[in-house]
């Protein structure tokens, strides 16, 4: 295929082409397309797909659409390509192109040099960040129905000249096409609004571009802030105005009764001039006799703002959100909306999975996994679908597992590990380092040491899991590089101290810096369980041996007589001082990684098992041992406790932990409490628990 963009700079940031082509197709003629970064596709004016699925630095891969719907009328396919020109967690920064070709009968009958192409000028460019994580807030200014022009009708739009670019070497998709089917949100509130410019209270600097570290338009450069906007709007519910045409300063508030990921879409018949706001959440408080949604949730501006002209439009967002709650705020004009809903982008695999427990709660919370996991493994395994949509290391670990029980396969994962194995080496990260996350890029040179160590323990898992042993061997080289980077940290006593960059177990007090710091216990503790593991996949037995001694030498260290401590640190003499400091996250790393025998420690294991867990008081019961999150803390007790076969007790702590998360959104969340995403893609593992430990 021949790759082309238009003639224009090929760095601008946050643009849209769309490229057309008219033909009368039959009933085995498709299209087959590759684009970067971000591409959707409507044929006759449908939306019928949008990716591509992601992939490593270089490459892209290849999509295909049979357009024998349309077999015997002429029929326009327009395929919108954006282009992000900016660092993120979520998709690379690299130049654009567009690729496609049409066959029939086993033949090329078109390809994209036969497409025409359309700067998407509706989309405002200079804008705010969504956030650091991701690119570009959604800004659009209409004068027509767009769904008109992917149909076809392309009226006073001109042309623009394209010309050949080099483009990216192709891969499969791997993976199954998202359904895209409709969801409608249930009005649940209307009201007045008005406007407080002296209430304003916008603290919003993590999406904030520097222009180095996180690419994107200065404050001075930006043209409209849909952020900042929307923090001036005081809502007034009126229980009296339920439907009807929303006039100026007039607001309509949407439950989709379960937190999803997708496409905002809806009709709007706009009477006069419209300026409209969509603000979303996974959340929504009652605070003054209204329903509150957060428009700037965990630093991202969850915003969507359209000005109309007077007509009829049928608009579908760009990009995939996140939300259960939504508000559709006019400002200006007057306009009557109607069939306002979400287009669901999520894995159409997940759905296959049968489960009753004869138990509502349980039977709720495996619902709230299969929903969770279907929304963070479209294309890779991500962490959330929401601030990030970010391949990370660590969460895919547990969440290739919940795709395999749900699926019996590990489609995604397989595409999660084949982006790892062709990253190159980042020039941002030191020598034998891996990303981590990906696909992204890392342009403050930040990476997670401990996250590089799940890595591995992924690709041996996924070689128990599935007996393939391709990845294993296609990943030697950066294993042993990521076994080579370590060596630099080893102290006297063997173990890794004063580890560089950001050192992570978990969203818990064991992360701060004071618990961190010098020699932090639970990574020497899954470092060593590591090395056992590349010793497995590649027979080393020299790295087993060097475990065994890391773990004798943690119990020599660490034991305090009552715990394992999380961290010593060097005196002014330098000699190693213990800390004190205690987690309880500390005590399920050195059960679980095998550097505690349940026997040996049995006093240990004992007060886990009756005190410890999610629903211990820890402010008045054992306020000193800091208390675990979900991942990886409580995790790795649910696990440890359904291998001890503790049954019961993991039922219970799925109860206290996932019961409330399935009520109130439908997901699983990141954290115990309500604090950041809460819906999290390794959290569906919980379904693996329950299903193991409830029959």
């Amino acid at each position: 295929m021949k790759a082309i963009w238009a003639k224009a700079p090929l760095k601008e940031m946050n643009v849209q082409y769309t490229f057309q082509h008219t033909l009368t197709p039959n009933n085995d003629t498709v299209i087959r397309l590759a684009a970067s970064n971000l591409y959707r596709i409507f044929v006759g004016g449908k939306f019928v797909g949008y990716g591509p699925a992601r992939a490593a630095h270089g490459y892209s891969r290849i999509d295909e659409y049979s357009l024998a719907e349309w077999a015997g009328s002429a029929v326009t396919v327009s395929v919108e390509v954006y282009s992000a020109q900016v660092n993120t967690y979520y998709i690379i920064e690299e130049d654009p192109f567009f690729a496609a070709e049409i066959i029939e009968n086993g033949s090329v009958i078109a390809t994209s040099e036969d497409f025409t192409a359309y700067r998407m000028t509706e989309r405002v460019q200079n804008v705010r960040r969504f956030t650091f994580q991701r690119a570009f807030t959604e800004i659009y200014h209409y004068i027509d129905d767009p769904r008109g022009f992917y149909a076809g009708n392309v009226g006073d739009r001109v042309p623009v000249e394209t010309v050949e670019v080099q483009m990216n070497k192709t891969l499969p998709r791997g993976v199954h096409y998202p359904k895209l089917n409709t969801i409608l949100g249930d009005q649940i509130e209307s009201g007045h609004l008005t406007e407080d410019k002296k209430d304003k209270k916008l603290v919003f600097e993590s999406s904030d571009a520097d222009g180095v570290d996180i690419r994107g338009f200065l404050p001075g450069e930006i043209d409209e802030d849909s952020a900042d906007e929307v923090t001036n709007l005081k809502y007034s519910a009126d229980p009296c105005m339920k439907t009807g045409i929303m006039g100026e300063m007039e607001y309509r508030i949407f439950d989709f009764g379960r937190t999803l990921t997708g496409f905002f879409s809806f009709k709007i018949t706009a009477k006069a001039d419209t300026t409209l706001y969509i603000t979303f959440d996974e959340l929504a408080n009652k605070r003054d006799g209204y329903t509150e949604i957060n428009p700037l949730p965990n630093n991202c501006v969850n915003v969507l703002k359209y000005t109309l002209k007077a007509g009829e439009y049928n608009v579908i967002s760009f990009e995939a959100n996140t939300a259960r709650f939504a508000c559709v705020s006019v400002i200006e004009g007057e306009a009557d909306l109607c069939d306002f809903g979400m287009v669901l982008y999520e894995n159409p695999d997940m759905r296959d999975f049968k489960y009753d427990y004869h138990d509502e709660e349980l039977n709720s919370i495996v619902e709230a996994a299969i929903n969770t996991l279907a929304q963070n493994a479209v294309d890779v395994l991500t962490d959330c679908p929401s601030r990030e949509r970010a391949g990370w290391l660590c969460d895919a670990f547990f969440s290739s597992r919940a795709e395999y029980h749900f699926t019996g396969d590990n489609l995604v994962e397989r595409n999660f590990l084949e982006n790892y194995l062709l990253c190159p080496q980042l020039p941002e990260l030191p020598e034998g380092m891996i990303p981590m996350c990906y696909p992204a890029d890392h342009k403050n040179g930040t990476y997670i040491p401990n996250w590089s160590m799940w890595y591995i323990l992924q690709i041996r898992e996924h070689v128990r899991r599935t007996g393939n042993r391709d990845v294993a061997d296609a990943a030697r080289d950066k294993i042993y590089g990521l076994v080579k980077f370590f060596e630099k940290y080893y102290n006297e006593y063997g173990l890794l101290e004063n580890l560089d960059s950001w050192v992570f177990i978990e969203w818990s007090m064991c992360n701060t810096e004071h618990f961190i710091k010098g020699l932090n216990y639970p990574t020497n503790m899954i470092w060593a369980y590591t090395l056992e593991a590349v010793d497995e996949l590649y027979g080393d037995p020299a790295l087993s041996e060097k475990a065994r001694e890391m773990k004798e030498a943690i119990r020599r260290l660490a034991w305090n007589g009552t715990y394992f401590e999380d961290n010593a640190v060097r005196d002014e003499n330098g000699k190693l001082q213990m800390t004190g400091h205690t987690t309880e996250t500390a005590q399920y790393y050195a059960f679980y990684f095998g550097v505690a025998d349940v026997d040996e420690y049995r006093e240990l294991f004992e007060l886990l098992l009756s005190t410890f867990g999610p629903r211990r008081d820890a402010m008045n019961v054992l306020p000193d041992v800091h208390r675990s999150n979900v991942i990886v803390g409580f995790y790795l007790r649910l696990e440890l406790l359904m291998r001890l076969g503790y049954n019961d007790q993991v039922i219970d702590d799925c109860r206290a932990l996932f019961g409330p998360m399935a009520r109130l959104t439908g997901t699983l969340w990141e954290n115990c409490t309500l604090g950041a995403s809460l819906n999290h893609g390794f959290a569906s593992t919980a379904a693996i628990y329950i299903d193991k430990c409830a029959k």
